[in-house]
């Protein structure tokens, strides 16, 4: 395994874990007001949240194990991570809460750089085997 195939798979872990956890936390502090005044679009955020985590975990897991599926769970794990970044950052925008719109800007590009280093290594990797 190279390093950036370590750095992937720990990225993925870190994030996939990391918003498991901070919904955990945001829940035990009583932090989600929207279960009181949304309790539908909480919901369906929430199912996008844990999905989009559990396959960050699971695309982790692939890149550590090299199982056939990691390519795709990657990719289909990064666009549901990006879908999420993008959407919580206006979350946060609208009440100028900037450490944390920052904090979903940062993510966005270190994804974004991962997705560009990874795809680049997969097509250049699928060109070696022709």
């Amino acid at each position: 395994m190279n390093k950036m195939t370590k750095i992937t798979a720990g990225f993925n872990l870190f994030v996939g874990a990391s918003m498991i956890l901070m919904w955990v936390f945001f829940y035990i502090s009583d932090a989600i007001p929207e279960l009181e005044t949304a309790p539908y679009d909480i919901a369906m955020h929430l199912i996008a949240e844990f999905i989009t985590a559990i396959l960050l975990i699971l695309s982790g897991i692939a890149f550590i194990k090299t199982y056939k599926l990691q390519e795709s769970l990657y990719y289909i794990s990064y666009g549901a991570l990006m879908y999420s970044i993008i959407n919580s950052s206006g979350y946060f925008l609208a009440p100028f809460d900037i450490a944390m719109t920052m904090m979903f800007g940062s993510l966005l590009i270190v994804s974004t750089g991962l997705v560009l280093y990874n795809t680049k290594q997969i097509v250049v990797s699928k060109n070696k085997e022709k």
